[in-house]
């Protein structure tokens, strides 16, 4: 309302002295409440030089259509009125020099009263809208930029404009919105959330069998346009997903069918389904897979489902129609000779033995990734592997590593063995792993390894055999085969190259042919969800970790690829991959308008790149004149992130922000499955890696005691007094019987999980049916550890934490095709199988044992003994050997460990790496008991206490010393020593060393005192 001073009728604004004389009689400025009304005329005075545009005749504005009040700007000609209407600028020059002090208040009071209730209202609908809707970033961009405008009208003129105080609260509201930091929208955020969690206590207390959390209500309100919950093992994502759909229909936000839930698998959408109608009572709410949502987006275009292919819902028969292919391809020459070259060539991933820091590191490598000549023989080295490859495809016949034809061997060293011979013309070959300046991997002996050389040389030389020398630097280069075949002229060798139906026989007995197929099979699906042209493929290629084996690879996939899609068109089908492709690009082309507002996703951490893709089209297929946009709501763990080997992308997950767009994000941090123990574990391994988001899980049954057992126990270890089981399974499945037995009758009968990386490590159905019949008391099921996730059990046993070909972690590498149409690798080591492992470990409610056979033992269990982990390693006696295996050591290759063996005389002990490693040793000589070279600097120690047996080390060459007489007295010496006899062999005395030690100047250290540890 205006002050009475202002109620008075119109009021004049005069020119000054020079507008009066520049524009003559033209017409004053009139202000009433109505509006502003002015008549000019242009100037007659200098009228030449004034380029201003000129006013119209007559104008006239009400304050309603004024942008802000007119200002007044003083000049030495008179004041200048300015203001904006209508989207237009105007300006009336040369008025009184006074006119400011005697308008100024009067227009903004006219101007405030024209836009009191514009302002009232939009505070109201502001407050309305923050009173009713969770304030959403879209919300926030639509909101701010009209507060923005807004203030800008009204400040900081308002401050001394005198008026109403209607009005002045209006403006306090407006500043408060305007000056809106992060901290306050948070604020805002919260109260509306408290608010909704007041309102619907009841809801939430009911919706699931037990109350929700506090944060569990929070996650069901919070409303954001993207929106991430992490919820920890075991934390209740899926009461959150039953509850947010209750709560978006029971508070009005929304109906039934504006919500989608998808599913990773329709095992899973069936469970949601069951859950949602048990807990919210309606069948309306439906759980979608992403396939059977494509199949409906399809068939809402097309007015008719599509026919899915037969090979896209079998594994089985796509791979059974993949080897008919490869059968009807290997008809023809071309095909057939790329597939023999790629399986000698290009099968596997060469690493250089240069590269690995120890030689067990580079033998583990060779053996975790069954490393083999086309003829199934385990070498050494990658040379051998193409020396052996090309003489078996020219049909020389070769024995590898067969003894040399004349005896050199002693007491103490074996018989030699050169890496090839062949037969039929009498000849050797040698392949020595040394560049062109001598120079070996960092972790062989260079001086020693070149003397072995030599020794080898003169050794042919002494009995006139003939031996070919092949290098590493050849193979390198690319040029062994053609050395060895310019070597093997001289010899006038008879070729007789295998026909490739010969050698394609081996790679079928092998299963190389079979393993190839499922390598297709698999690549089929990744190729065609990855939508590449030429360029983006060669961009793969090029990216891949070994871009040559890729492109040949993909030499052989690609008319596979052809017969496939012929395939579908021939009978009107699609697959997975063309479900997805088509829905998007529906989506994208506007033929499919989404129905949905909020859209809820689970197991978000497993969705793969295209699926993402199809989810945030989806957010942005919402109709043009809807006045909200689409939630989208993920369900997810990084921490459980194990699917990328079937296109899943944790990135993903912990970048959800940045693909999605700004997200709020939620944790679930109250576990309800396992026990603090367990989860101490569990998290303390999964974060090693930075990569994994931050969160704290709280367990809702805390224990004073370790809940992850160890059970160190060899593969073959017999049973003894203190552990009767007759293996270590049996050792953990009669704890856990024990336990039970000790809780109170009536009790449900718990249910023990076996879980291992893979299914053929786990006892078969008769196995089981068998320890179910044992033990009676509990229930045993058996579950991969990709098999067990989201479900539970009270103990786990966890089985195969083991190094090798089928280790865990598994040392494999991915087939780099394969790898490349992945997700990108992550940095850190073994991330996804160190994410494996804290799911195995989370399956557990109450204790988790796992099995470890040390002297061939995971790095997984390596860790948690190593790195001070919670866990429990006393529960059960340990024999010697698997107390002590870091003790044990093999010298050569220095990761493996020294297993005991049964010789036909005696026991000894040699690398796990065997064959690659042919390291051994004789166990101690008084109790047979394995030694070690760690306890004393010089000297090997029996580690068995109850004898203690000690022996020096020679300090010239590292082997043992062996107490030996002579006419002066006892003496050590070395266990090298050939005799003088041996001397007058040139080829042997390299390797006699006569290093000896007076036993009277000995001192022998005092031994270790080893009480609590078992004997063997």
């Amino acid at each position: 309302m205006l002050p009475e001073k202002f109620k008075k009728s119109e009021k004049t604004i005069k020119h000054s002295w020079f507008g009066r004389l520049y524009l003559g009689a033209a017409d004053d400025i009139k202000l009433s409440a109505n509006g502003i009304e002015f008549r000019a005329q242009q100037g007659r005075l200098f009228r030449h030089w004034f380029t201003a545009k000129p006013v119209p005749q007559l104008q006239q504005f009400t304050w309603q259509q004024l942008a802000a009040p007119a200002e007044f700007t003083p000049s030495f000609l008179g004041s200048l009125l300015r203001f904006q209407a209508q989207g237009q600028f105007y300006q009336v020059p040369f008025l009184g020099y006074f006119s400011k002090a005697k308008f100024k208040q009067e227009i903004e009071q006219y101007w405030a009263q024209a836009h009191e209730q514009q302002l009232c209202e939009l505070v109201a609908r502001i407050e309305h809208t923050l009173a009713n809707k969770y304030l959403r970033q879209s919300l926030l961009g639509q909101m701010q930029p009209r507060i923005k405008r807004e203030y800008r009208r009204w400040f900081p003129w308002c401050k001394s404009a005198g008026l109403s105080v209607t009005l002045n609260a209006a403006l306090v509201k407006l500043s408060g919105f305007y000056h809106w930091n992060n901290a306050k929208i948070a604020q805002i955020r919260s109260a509306y959330v408290d608010r909704q969690l007041v309102k619907y206590a009841d809801f939430f207390d009911n919706v699931e069998s037990k109350p929700l959390t506090d944060k569990q209500r929070r996650a069901c309100v919070i409303d954001d346009d993207n929106n991430l919950l992490l919820a920890g093992a075991g934390t209740g994502k899926t009461s959150v997903m039953v509850g947010r759909a209750g709560y978006l229909v029971a508070s009005g936000q929304a109906q039934a069918a504006d919500i989608l839930l998808l599913a990773y698998g329709r095992k899973a959408a069936d469970e949601m389904d069951d859950r949602i109608k048990q807990k919210l009572g309606t069948d309306d709410i439906k759980a979608s897979t992403f396939h059977s949502l494509g199949l409906r987006i399809i068939a809402a275009v097309e007015g008719k489902q599509p026919s899915l292919s037969p090979l896209a819902e079998d594994d089985q028969a796509k791979e059974k129609w993949l080897q008919l292919q490869l059968d009807y391809l290997l008809k023809d020459e071309v095909y057939r000779k790329r597939l023999c070259e790629f399986f000698s060539q290009y099968y596997y991933v060469e690493k250089s033995p240069f590269d690995f820091e120890s030689e067990g590191e580079y033998f583990q490598y060779l053996t975790d990734n069954d490393i083999r000549t086309l003829k199934g023989e385990r070498v050494k080295s990658f040379g051998e592997l193409y020396i052996a490859n090309w003489l078996f495809k020219n049909g020389i016949e070769y024995r590898y590593e067969a003894k040399y034809e004349h005896d050199v061997s002693s007491v103490d060293f074996r018989q030699y063995q050169p890496d090839f011979y062949l037969p039929e013309y009498d000849v050797y070959i040698e392949y020595y792993g040394i560049d062109e300046a001598n120079n070996t991997a960092s972790y062989i002996d260079n001086q020693a390894y070149l003397e072995s050389i030599q020794w080898k040389r003169e050794l042919h030389q002494q009995h006139d055999t003939a031996c070919i020398e092949l290098f590493y630097y050849q193979h390198k280069k690319g040029q062994l085969t053609a050395e060895l075949q310019q070597a093997l002229t001289a010899f006038e060798l008879q070729y007789a190259p295998l026909p490739d139906d010969a050698i394609l026989a081996t790679l079928n007995e092998l299963g190389r042919v079979t393993e190839l197929a499922k390598l297709f099979s698999q690549l089929i699906g990744l190729y065609k969800a990855a939508c590449l042209d030429n360029k983006g493929l060669d961009k793969l290629f090029n990216q891949a970790t070994d871009p040559k084996q890729s492109r040949k690879a993909f030499e052989l996939l690609q008319p596979i690829l052809t017969a496939y899609q012929q395939q579908l068109a021939a009978n009107g089908d699609i697959d997975f991959e063309d479900m997805i492709a088509k829905a998007l690009n529906y989506i994208q082309t506007g033929q499919f308008i989404s129905p949905w507002r909020y859209i809820m996703v689970d197991e978000f951490q497993d969705i793969s790149e295209p699926r993402a893709r199809l989810v945030k089209a989806l957010t942005q297929a919402y109709p043009t004149q809807s006045k909200t946009t689409v939630s989208l709501f993920g369900v997810g763990d990084d921490w459980q992130a194990i699917y990328r080997f079937s296109g899943a992308d944790v990135s993903l997950t912990t970048h959800f922000s940045d693909y999605f767009g700004a997200a709020a994000t939620s944790y679930l941090d109250q576990t309800f499955r396992f026990n603090s123990s367990i989860g101490d574990v569990a998290t303390q391994f999964v974060t090693q890696n930075p990569a994994q988001l931050k969160k704290q899980i709280r367990s809702n049954v805390t224990v004073t005691q370790a809940a992850v057992s160890v059970i160190k126990r060899g593969e073959h270890e017999a049973a003894t007094a203190d552990n009767p089981s007759p293996n270590a399974l049996a050792q953990a499945l009669s704890a856990i019987s024990a336990r039970i037995n000790k809780l109170k009758a009536g009790a449900k009968q718990p249910t023990v999980y076996l879980l291992a990386r893979f299914w053929f490590q786990l006892p078969d159905s008769n196995a089981l049916r068998l320890l179910n019949q044992q033990y009676s008391n509990i229930t045993i099921e058996c579950q991969s550890f990709h098999g067990a996730k989201g479900k539970e059990a009270d103990y786990v046993v966890i089985i195969g934490m083991k190094t090798g070909q089928h280790g865990f972690p598994s040392n494999k590498i991915i087939p780099p095709l394969l790898d490349a149409f992945l997700a990108k690798e992550e940095d850190f080591k073994y991330a996804e199988e160190r994410r494996l492992f804290y799911v195995a470990l989370t399956r557990a409610k109450h204790r988790a044992y796992v099995l470890a056979d040390m002297t061939d033992v995971s790095p997984f269990v390596t860790e948690l003994i190593q790195d001070g982990y919670a866990i429990e390693q006393a529960e059960f006696t340990t024999s010697i050997v698997q107390r002590l295996f870091e003790d044990i050591n093999c010298v050569r290759c220095t990761t493996g460990v020294l297993k005991q063996r049964t010789g036909n005389f005696k026991s000894f002990y040699s690398c796990c790496h065997f064959p690659l490693c042919d390291h051994k040793e004789a166990g101690c000589e008084l109790c047979a008991s394995p030694m070690t070279r760690k306890r004393f600097a010089g000297f090997k120690v029996c580690l068995n206490d109850q004898c203690a047996h000690t022996t020096p080390l020679c300090s010239v060459c590292g082997a043992d010393m062996v107490l030996r007489k002579s006419a002066r007295g006892e003496f050590w010496g070395c266990k090298n020593y050939r005799g003088s006899h041996r001397q007058s062999s040139k080829a042997n005395s390299r390797q006699s060393c006569t290093h000896a030690v007076d036993k009277a100047k000995l001192v022998l250290p005092k031994s270790i005192d080893l009480k609590g540890v078992s004997l063997l």
